[in-house]
């Protein structure tokens, strides 16, 4: 059967990977370029950081097998169990990437067909789905289903210019999901800072929300951080200029992490955590021939937006 999976955040990637396992035809698609989505590394003056989610945890049985599969890949390594003097954060392992937060991905990746800086204007449904990129580009692609691990509010964007709509109960479903806002600041470090090992301070003020040293964290061979701001911080500057929304970030970094920012800019996260979900792990519909997962269905923790994938892709095999 012919796939495609729009989204190539940690969902879209299990999804692809566990339908090619079962000798699916999967074309991922995504409209950046590269796979990992949140799980997102960038290079920057020499540094490799980490800006958006920071770690995952293993639970879940099938998490569990992902976990084996990465590990005999060197894909991911165990970070940290606990932080001294924190009794009040749970315990339970955190792993992250080997060469950053992408690197689960990039290795499920290797299972399937993928292109990159496909922007997916409209899709549309006639014996089979046509899917098809927006402005200048001409690809399009044809699937016997069709797979949306986009943010809620992009698939509702995507269905509208499309023209198309699922059931009255699912649409009310879909547009009562709500996300928080994060602004991210990556900084490079003009020495060593002064954390030990994880490398990470949770809540060091009411604006920010996570800072973390990726040299410490073994991520980026020279010292470099992240600072995330909570959302009504990222709601309030969201629109502003760096020169505006940046230096509160930069100066509570500098000071908690005793090591001044010599380098910085700033990324938006505009649907970083889910608020509201769907109320199901995925959705799928046999009449429509379409599935809808992601962390909007799952939950927040990355483990949940894996095996929402999971579960979209157990659906479609399940029908077969």
């Amino acid at each position: 059967m012919k796939v495609v999976v729009v989204g190539a955040g940690i969902s879209g990637c299990v999804c692809a990977y566990r339908l090619a396992e079962q000798g699916h035809d999967v074309v991922l698609v995504e409209k950046g370029r590269g796979v990992g989505g949140r799980m997102s590394t960038r290079r920057m003056a020499g540094a490799r950081i980490d800006h958006g989610a920071q770690f995952f945890t293993v639970r879940d049985s099938r998490m569990k097998d992902l976990l084996r599969k990465w590990q005999s890949m060197e894909a991911v390594t165990p970070w940290y169990d606990s932080i001294a003097g924190r009794e009040d954060i749970p315990k339970s392992i955190r792993y992250r990437g080997i060469n950053g937060m992408t690197a689960p991905a990039k290795a499920l990746a290797k299972s399937f067909s993928f292109q990159k800086k496909f922007f997916v204007d409209s899709i549309f449904f006639d014996e089979e789905w046509q899917i098809n990129e927006k402005g200048g580009g001409n690809r399009k692609l044809f699937a016997d289903h069709l797979v949306l691990t986009l943010p809620v509010p992009q698939m509702l964007e995507l269905f509208q210019r499309s023209q198309f709509e699922l059931e009255s109960k699912v649409m009310d479903q879909l547009e009562a999901v709500r996300y928080t806002r994060c602004l991210a600041l990556l900084g490079i470090l003009d020495r060593p800072s002064s954390l030990s090992s994880p490398g990470t301070i949770t809540h060091p003020t009411t604006e920010i929300d996570w800072i973390s040293d990726n040299h410490v964290k073994g991520t980026s061979p020279i010292p470099a951080c992240t600072v995330h701001a909570v959302d009504s911080y990222s709601q309030q500057f969201w629109d502003a200029p760096d020169e505006e929304r940046g230096p509160l970030l930069v100066g509570v970094a500098e000071e908690c992490l005793n090591a001044k920012i010599t380098e910085w800019k700033c990324h938006r996260w505009g649907f970083a955590k889910p608020l509201v979900t769907f109320g199901a792990t995925q959705y799928t519909s046999a009449w429509d021939r379409l599935s809808l997962a992601g962390d909007s269905f799952g939950g927040e923790r990355i483990e949940n937006a894996a095996m929402s994938g999971w579960d979209a892709a157990q659906a479609i095999i399940d029908q077969i």
